[in-house]
């Protein structure tokens, strides 16, 4: 992986602290240090305390053995930098970072649930409610990630039998695979079905329309 590639990532959850923070002013008008953050009358920062989004994340091939928890702030891409970053290799990095994280923070800024890259577990009957609820705190959100579970992880999962939980898993994606496949191919058939019935249709017309002319024609031949 070239290094302005960020590596692939799932997003596991965020949070909102409340901390004691730096509060930005206006250079022109207020009393500010050379970052912009307001300063008091004996040049101190001045702190107020403010909501601090964090974010979790992992890998994406193994979200139960290393989540990483940040800032959201200091996540995102900022092209003013660029003069400490001259070949622009870690802007390029944190760009391809936040684009994994930003759909799931704008749905959490919303109240919105965390969009996921697959079958959601609630749409697998495989799993009770109750599974499904410890496989997602073990960061296990699809039916996909509950078959690509590698042997070291499953043991992780505080569920008995995960290797069989596994195979279903397996079993019920490649059955509605053949399904959505057989659906299409049905799908398929009743358009081609619905253009040759009015393809029909049309030669009947044009044969019908095209009859009267051809009796005038002959009563004219035979007078």
């Amino acid at each position: 992986m070239s290094e302005n590639q960020a590596p692939m990532i799932r997003v596991m959850g965020f949070k909102t602290s409340y901390e004691m923070l730096p509060v930005k002013g206006d250079p022109v008008n207020e009393r500010c240090d050379l970052k912009g953050y307001k300063l008091d009358a004996s040049g101190r920062r001045i702190l107020e305390r403010q909501a601090e989004d964090w974010v979790t994340y992992s890998p994406s091939h193994s979200p139960m053995n290393t989540k990483t928890t940040e800032r959201v702030r200091l996540m995102l891409p900022d092209p003013s930098k660029m003069g400490e970053d001259q070949d622009g290799e870690k802007l390029k990095f944190m760009t391809a970072r936040w684009m994994q994280i930003e759909p799931a923070y704008d749905a959490f800024k919303k109240g919105q649930d965390i969009p996921v890259n697959g079958m959601a577990l609630a749409a697998w009957p495989g799993v009770s409610p109750e599974q499904a609820e410890v496989l997602r705190q073990a960061g296990i959100r699809t039916v996909e990630e509950v078959r690509d579970l590698q042997e070291g992880q499953m043991d992780k999962v505080r569920l008995p039998n995960m290797r069989e939980m596994r195979k279903q898993a397996k079993l019920f994606l490649e059955n509605t695979d053949a399904a959505k496949a057989s659906e299409r191919e049905a799908q398929k058939d009743a358009i081609i079905e619905q253009m040759a019935e009015r393809l029909a249709a049309m030669e009947a017309l044009l044969e019908e329309r095209t009859q009267p002319a051809k009796g005038k024609s002959a009563a004219r031949d035979a007078a």
